[in-house]
């Protein structure tokens, strides 16, 4: 059976490369609700998985879907992907010698949607403080766009963390453990090679 990702992030189909899995990856454009005031952040990001991996799943039934979703919290707010190049520098001034909390959350979705799968990991990151001339010139060289809260730990935005508190893989939007323990409820097993 074939195994999808649906996914844009390059990181997260790094990790699957990495843990050996072969899979092709399908990214989900299905807009994101926002949280709504009864749900914590793990539930949230499942919710968010879920409807990237159900969206997939409709497109390619035959096959076993892996979604994912992290989510960046701080201040009771969630905070996302930058704008643009200001916005990157706000986002980062405003974590700063702070912890905020990320959660990703995995779906995965059995052939002919028959089995869904879920499950959500949080970490706590504690980055350091950067004076305004150092966080501009880290955005400037970074231009991190394409990353909730404006940095990624597996890449130069590691620099920023001061502090872990949980899985890395988490942080990076792909929890392995989870992603291996929900596939294999779901019936998913890795070819021979």
């Amino acid at each position: 059976m074939k195994l999808i990702l649906a996914s844009h992030s390059l990181a997260r189909a790094a990790l699957m490369e990495a843990a050996g899995y072969q899979f092709t990856r399908i990214p989900s454009d299905v807009p994101e609700p926002p949280l709504r005031a009864d749900e914590d952040l793990e539930s949230y990001a499942v919710r968010l998985a879920e409807l990237k991996a159900r969206e997939v799943s409709r497109l390619h039934p035959d096959s076993f879907v892996l979604g994912a979703d992290t989510i960046l919290y701080l201040d009771h707010e969630t905070i996302g992907k930058p704008a643009d190049l200001d916005d990157a520098f706000q986002i980062l001034k405003k974590l700063g010698g702070r912890t905020h909390e990320l959660s990703s959350g995995i779906c995965v979705v059995s052939p002919g949607a028959d089995n869904v799968f879920t499950d959500a990991d949080t970490a706590h990151v504690t980055m350091r403080e950067w004076s305004d001339d150092r966080i501009r010139q880290h955005v400037e060289l970074v231009r991190p766009l394409r990353f909730a809260g404006a940095y990624a730990l597996q890449g130069e935005g590691a620099v920023m963390v001061k502090h872990l508190d949980g899985d890395p893989n988490t942080v990076i939007g792909l929890p392995m453990g989870l992603v291996e323990d929900l596939l294999d409820k779901a019936g998913y097993r890795m070819p021979d090679t």
